[in-house]
């Protein structure tokens, strides 16, 4: 790697740990970065003197200068069966930015939404998720189906919908322009024909293989 692609790769893990809401040391970071502490001293001593990381009471977080180095992307869904569709959608919010934060839907929300309880629990469902490598960081919604709380959270610099997906784009730039955040909004519109968690769930033969 070369020595910019290696600072951003810094960055970005850093970042991940305070989403986490981890308190990130220099203690710490030899847990997540590379095994070699000199080497990540090094790094980091060199990322705060550009100005891209600060040290401060609260741990070693980024500044804007460091967090405008990263792009993050933030979509979200139900996930009830992980199917080809959701890994295309997924795969495409990937490619708008170097991070992915996907957001699972609370089981009382998807069951607002859809109209029937999820066949995986949110737990359960968030495990699943996170477990995939395209994902860099999952977490649970809100208790209601607005984004903003979680938008607020993360700041992310897209924000990618599903073809399916109820939220309204306008209302999402303007709330995004309200609180000063920047962030581009995107509709995917490619899917799967005849692929669906709904449509798979009526298939008895499948939900017995789960």
């Amino acid at each position: 790697m070369r020595k910019r692609e290696i600072e951003k790769w810094f960055l970005l893990k850093i970042f991940l740990e305070q989403l986490k809401g981890n308190r990130v040391s220099l203690r710490h970071t030899d847990t997540f970065l590379t095994p070699f502490k000199h080497h990540n001293r090094e790094i980091i001593n060199r990322l705060i003197k550009k100005g891209l990381l600060k040290k401060s009471c609260e741990g070693i977080k980024l500044t804007d200068k460091g967090r405008g180095m990263i792009k993050v992307v933030l979509c979200g869904g139900t996930f009830d069966i992980l199917h080809p569709g959701h890994l295309l959608t997924l795969k495409k919010a990937k490619s708008f930015g170097d991070i992915l934060v996907v957001v699972v839907s609370r089981d009382r929300v998807a069951e607002k939404i859809r109209g029937r309880k999820p066949y995986n629990n949110e737990n359960r469902r968030l495990e699943l998720v996170g477990s995939l490598k395209i994902v860099d960081y999952a977490l649970l919604g809100e208790e209601n189906e607005k984004i903003y709380d979680i938008v607020l959270k993360i700041k992310p610099n897209v924000i990618v919908l599903g073809y399916d997906q109820v939220h309204d784009e306008q209302e999402i730039k303007i709330f995004a322009l309200k609180h000063g955040l920047n962030i581009e909004v995107v509709r995917i519109s490619e899917k799967l024909d005849g692929v669906k968690s709904s449509a798979l769930l009526k298939d008895t033969n499948i939900i017995n293989q789960i």
